[in-house]
Order: C-alpha cells, then sequence, then structure tokens
C-alpha cells in the first residue's frame, strides 16, 4: 500500500510537543479560500512553477511528454509525471505529490529518533487531510507506534467517526480544527457543513487527547461573536481539552501563483499579536486554557 505525499517536514515545531517531522497527506474535501496549503488541497500530483527561479534553459520542454517543444507552465494537461522537475536545476519546478509506502517514511522520519526522545517530540501526520487516505494512515500510525514513537494527527475533523475511531488508539495527540460555530459560515467560507465537524470534535473531547485550533481570518471569525460562539462550544465539552489561536498570514500567495491559482484572500490584513492576545482573551474568560501559536 501506498499513500499520496506532498512534503516531509523535518525539525518542526508548530505541530505538537518537542521538536517533531511532519508528514503531510495530499488530499482535502474542505476547501477553505484562506488555505496556507493549497498544494495540499487536490488529490491528483501536480507540477507548480516558480517563473522567478526560471532561467529559460528549456531542459523542461524537451523533458515533458505533453510539450510541443515551448517552455510553458502546462498547467491543464500536466499528469503530474516529474520529469521536467527532474531536469530543472534552477528549482522554477515542484511537484507536489509522490507516492511512499510506510517503510519508506519510517525510515525518513525515524532518522530524527534521538531528537523526538531528547525533546519529547514525534511524527505529526497533516495534510491536506489525513483521513481521506484512511487505510494508509492506520498502517503508518501503527509502524510508528511499534516504533514507539509519539504520534499526532492534525485534522479538519471531516471524516465518518468510524474511520477515525480506528485510528485512536494509534494517536498520541488529535489536534482538530474548529473554524466556526456557524453552519452557514462555515459552508460559505469551506464548501462544507460544520455538523459533522462539531459531532466528531464532541466524541473526541470524550476519548481522546484532544488539542483543538481555530485560524483567525479577517472578516470571517475576528469578530467577538463569532469567536465567542466558538468558546462557548469547546467550554461545553467534556474535559475541556485546549485551544491554540492560529493568525492568518498570507504568506502562502507565492504558492498560490506558482499553482496558476488565484489567491481568494487576497488583501485581507494578518491580525497584529495584540489582536490575537486579545482574541485569546474571549476563551480564556470561558476558562478555557488558550495560547497564540504563531
Amino acid at each position: 500500500m501506498t499513500g499520496n505525499i506532498f512534503d516531509i517536514q523535518h525539525f518542526s515545531i508548530h505541530d505538537g510537543p518537542g521538536v517533531r517531522t511532519t508528514v503531510f497527506f495530499k488530499g482535502c474535501r474542505l476547501r477553505c479560500y484562506w488555505c496556507h496549503n493549497p498544494e495540499s488541497q487536490r488529490f491528483l500530483p501536480e507540477m507548480s512553477f516558480d517563473a522567478a527561479r526560471c532561467i529559460g534553459c528549456g531542459k523542461c520542454a524537451a523533458a515533458c511528454p505533453k510539450s510541443s517543444g515551448t517552455r510553458t507552465a502546462l498547467f491543464e494537461s500536466c499528469d503530474g509525471c516529474g520529469r521536467c522537475e527532474n531536469v530543472c536545476f534552477a528549482g522554477a519546478r515542484k511537484l507536489y505529490g509522490r507516492e511512499y509506502t510506510a517503510a519508506e517514511i519510517l525510515a525518513d522520519v525515524l532518522a530524527d529518533r534521538d531528537l523526538y526522545r531528547k525533546t519529547g517530540g514525534g511524527v505529526t501526520l497533516s495534510g491536506g487531510e489525513p483521513f481521506c487516505q484512511a487505510e494508509f494512515l492506520l498502517e503508518l500510525l501503527q509502524a510508528l507506534n511499534r516504533e514507539g514513537v509519539h504520534t499526532a494527527v492534525e485534522s479538519a475533523g471531516f471524516a465518518d467517526w468510524d474511520t477515525i475511531e480506528k485510528a485512536l488508539p494509534y494517536i498520541d495527540l488529535f489536534i482538530c480544527d474548529i473554524k466556526s460555530a456557524d453552519d452557514e459560515k462555515h459552508r460559505a467560507a469551506t464548501l462544507q457543513s460544520n455538523q459533522l465537524i462539531l459531532e466528531n470534535i464532541k466524541r473526541l473531547s470524550q476519548c481522546a487527547n484532544l488539542l483543538l485550533r481555530t485560524p483567525v481570518i479577517p472578516g470571517f471569525n475576528d469578530g467577538e461573536g463569532e469567536l465567542s460562539a466558538i468558546a462557548d462550544f469547546i467550554a461545553l465539552l467534556p474535559n475541556r481539552p485546549k485551544v491554540e489561536l492560529l493568525p492568518f498570514s498570507g504568506i502562502c500567495k507565492g504558492k498560490y501563483i506558482s499553482l496558476n491559482r488565484p489567491f481568494p484572500a487576497e488583501g485581507l490584513v494578518p491580525p497584529s499579536s495584540a489582536e490575537m492576545e486579545r482574541f485569546a482573551e474571549i476563551f480564556r474568560q470561558k476558562g478555557l486554557y488558550c495560547t497564540v501559536n504563531d
């Protein structure tokens, strides 16, 4: 069995405790307009093109089976074979999405085992949405578990409970987004309802080591009423999970350009540190442990 992975990031410090390696699964059923990893959304491999790096050598056109010999990004006809990336020594082309076996990923992440032990870190499986590749996710979690590696999974929570439940025995920390308590707003922003997500969060709060994250997006959920509604929902959960607020940054714009996509969140002004602390106080006043993850 293989999984479609678009990145393996070593020395990560924002995806769980300690120093970690984060494995990014490709594919997601949500379409958040502020998505920080647009390369994660589609399920098939896709090529990006950074025009600023291109030196015009023409090797990509010669290698591409879909090219007529003209140097072009070929977004529409690209099948993700990766041949152009292999000959692009300037780094203008990057393929997002490769097939890995669990053994291949395990060999990669275990290179940092000593670092995990020294810092209390481990491996985080993120995306995209890892549960969109549920069978491979479970195989990889079981392999990590056998090696005694601390595991975290970052999820939007938009998955069948039966699928989530099978993986829970092998997950040390479950990190789940809660973007809005309002179903209509959630649908407009992500193209999916939040009802399944909220129901899964209720269940997870009873049986998992759960951390909830809210990305704070200007004009979407940065109002006191919206954040209070999220905090009220969390405050009623069993065991009152910890909360992290993630400020919108907009630094992902270049990824959208390289993938030949519009950036729907362009023009949004990231919240200041002072604003983020004010937002965190809304949660703290409800009796919740809330931090800001910069």
